[in-house]
């Protein structure tokens, strides 16, 4: 347990125990190469999609690029959290079930 003192004086508590429920990464570099494989499935994802999204976006006259921008962010987040659990996973940081 560790004492700290908050703004106007008053002392916040912090527990640290086995049942937490926070998982900290291991190191940084297995956090940035799974960015770079999500970037990478992204890719290979979006040049097999394109094509698909391309006439999504063409239906609306404004917001095309919008669509295609915010696809392509959302494919590549769901791949790095999907990479960075599996990793975890793998190296038995993490319990899922």
């Amino acid at each position: 347990m560790t004492n700290a003192r908050g703004p106007g004086s008053e002392t916040l508590e912090e527990t640290t125990g086995s049942d937490a429920c926070v998982c900290s990464i291991g190191n940084t570099v297995e956090h940035y190469v799974t960015g770079i494989l999500g970037l990478v499935a992204t890719l290979v994802v979006g040049v097999q999609a394109y094509p698909w999204f391309q006439s999504v976006a063409g239906t609306t006259t404004y917001l095309g690029s919008t669509w295609l921008v915010f696809s392509f962010a959302t494919i590549w987040l769901v791949c790095w959290i999907a990479l960075e659990l599996a990793w975890e996973w793998r190296a038995g940081r993490i319990h899922l079930l």
